[in-house]
């Protein structure tokens, strides 16, 4: 009961201020538009108050805010949201008392999430793809194993500490020389230039791009079902056409953005649980190259130290 009276007052504050942000551009506009009338006219300045009230509505690149790693309010908005999720998820804690409404656990527990270490961080998973399988597991932190049954030297897993609350996941494939090398890039589709003008370049755009999915469980429970991969799938306005040089450029693409989709409600992904994220396709695909790699990054606020082997 508790827990869904702290719920409905998240939910009406997030309301409360969308609306005050929309009210308060009202009123700007009509402002605008008054003052601009003696020196334009009434049509001209009504114009210009009707596109500003429209700039609200319509959405950037990724959205009317814009991803979270390049807008602040959002960031602001994930840091707030994950440190409710934090409290919801550790009031129960006998260390907090487990009577509903106890207002001494209620500070205790709000003074233990506000004493965690929170930053916008990121984890980074990779699992080699291969021309047997057709489905592909990560291994999130360095305790599980992924299908490679390696940890290479480019993931950052997450540590059995650590709590990420994802609000914005990418998918990206690459096409490393071994298992160590650390001179590649992400890629958000099948690029024939980096994954060859024949078979591997098609697979990757068909058979995992266009119809493979994501999914994921946390101790046998189905967090995600099914998130196709074409969500990921980015063919850039520029592409390399050949090898880099004065009249090939390279692929366009904005790291912060490009191959990143929002997950909301946000993913809560707890160090000290077994998660298994993995990507499924209809069926194996014959890759010639033997290192093409899938990475998923997953990101969002960070809390140290919020788990129960803290």
């Amino acid at each position: 009961m508790e827990r869904t009276i702290r719920s409905s007052k998240t939910i009406t504050t997030i309301i409360f201020m969308k609306n005050f942000r929309f009210l308060s551009l009202m009123l700007f506009a009509a402002a605008m538009t008054f003052l601009l009338v003696p020196l334009f006219g009434i049509i001209p300045s009504s114009c210009f108050g009707a596109g500003i009230i429209c700039l609200y509505w319509l959405p950037g690149e990724s959205g009317v805010l814009g991803m979270n790693n390049t807008n602040n309010f959002s960031a602001r908005d994930s840091y707030r949201i994950a440190k409710q999720l934090l409290f919801n998820a550790m009031r129960n804690d006998p260390k907090f008392g487990d009577v509903a409404g106890n207002p001494k656990g209620d500070r205790d527990c709000n003074d233990w999430v506000n004493s965690r270490k929170f930053s916008q961080s990121e984890i980074r998973l990779e699992v080699e793809l291969n021309a047997v399988n057709n489905s592909f597991i990560f291994g999130l932190t360095a305790t599980q194993q992924n299908s490679s049954n390696i940890i290479f030297n480019t993931e950052n897993r997450l540590t059995m500490q650590d709590t990420l609350f994802c609000n914005e996941y990418g998918f990206f494939v690459g096409n490393p020389t071994s298992t160590v090398d650390t001179t590649w890039e992400l890629k958000t589709y099948g690029n024939p230039i980096t994954f060859g003008a024949g078979t591997d370049a098609n697979l990757l755009n068909t058979t995992l791009y266009d119809h493979g999915y994501f999914r994921m469980t946390c101790n046998n429970d189905v967090i995600i079902p099914y998130r196709g991969l074409f969500n990921h799938w980015y063919r850039p306005e520029t592409q390399q056409t050949a090898a880099f040089g004065a009249g090939s450029p390279l692929d366009q693409i904005r790291g912060a953005e490009d191959g990143c989709i929002t997950e909301e409600p946000n993913l809560m992904l707890i160090g000290s649980k077994g998660y298994i994220p993995q990507i499924v396709l209809p069926s194996n695909m014959a890759l010639t190259a033997t290192h093409i790699r899938a990475v998923l990054l997953f990101k969002g606020p960070l809390a140290q130290n919020s788990t129960s082997v803290s």
